[in-house]
């Protein structure tokens, strides 16, 4: 981030503003981005191991949120094209790799001080989101690596 990240959640949200996003501060001090400009897909561990190795090795940089309560990362991307309907679950329940893409208007939570659930795993930069259907397309493709290894 061009603006170094600070201590409070008021002075973190102000940084994640000057990214243009419309980030908000809940009941709880927690920083809420809700996905209208800026989407996400959560990955689990395992596959989101892949995508990130897919990302670095196309040189392609987005912000991820590394929960390491639910031992999953956010990938943050552009929107997806107006009027997109697909499913919000990229995978049947039973498959054993997961993701999700974020539902328009939903809030995605991002690391805020004080909480140590959430952590940037690749901070955010200036124009640095990834297309959403790149990053839906590179996790497709380590779904099938992964469940093709399996």
């Amino acid at each position: 981030m061009a603006t170094p990240l600070t201590q409070t959640p008021a002075d973190r949200c102000i940084a994640y503003r000057s990214l243009g996003w419309r980030v908000e501060l809940d009941g709880y001090d927690q920083i809420i981005l809700p996905a209208k400009t800026v989407h996400g897909i959560q990955v689990c561990s395992g596959l989101a191991d892949l995508v990130l190795d897919t990302l670095r090795h196309s040189r392609v940089i987005t912000p991820v949120v590394d929960n390491v309560a639910t031992r999953t990362r956010t990938f943050l991307t552009t929107a997806p094209k107006v009027g997109d309907t697909r499913a919000i679950s990229l995978f049947p329940p039973t498959s054993t790799v997961q993701a999700i893409r974020t539902a328009p208007g939903s809030p995605i939570p991002l690391p805020t001080p004080g909480d140590e659930t959430r952590v940037w795993l690749d901070e955010p930069r200036p124009d640095s989101l990834a297309d959403f259907e790149l990053l839906i397309s590179f996790t497709l493709d380590a779904a099938r690596a992964a469940l093709h290894a399996a």
